[in-house]
């Protein structure tokens, strides 16, 4: 799909004309601005075309991103599980107390009563 000259229409800016698309960015001219977008997030949030449309085309870019999206939660989510059966510390949910220091506490408390 050539992006170039495409006319589009925000809810904010109103119509516009796409100047390019340079890898996952459009840049597109306003009447009182220019503004840059991530492709094809754009269009599922803030753009459709001046006919009030997405093409099927755009349509499949943001279908194929999102579920690039979902694959890296689903990475993401299988780690956090693989890490917590391991016994491997999450960042942010480290335990301030470690075994030594129960050992340590354990021993003083049976010290303690002996005397």
């Amino acid at each position: 799909m050539i992006f170039e000259n495409l006319e589009v229409v925000h809810g904010v800016f109103g119509k516009g004309v796409v100047l390019e698309k340079n890898g996952k960015y459009i840049t597109v001219k306003f009447e009182s601005c220019q503004k840059t977008f991530v492709y094809p997030d754009a269009f599922e949030r803030f753009l459709t075309l001046a006919d009030g449309t997405v093409s099927d085309e755009i349509k499949s870019d943001i279908k194929q991103a999102n579920e690039e999206k979902q694959q890296i939660i689903n990475k993401k989510n299988e780690e956090n599980v693989r890490s917590m059966t391991h016994g491997i510390v999450i960042p942010g949910k480290e335990n301030t107390q470690t075994d030594s220091d129960d050992e340590e506490a354990a021993f003083k408390n049976t010290d303690n009563e002996e005397m």
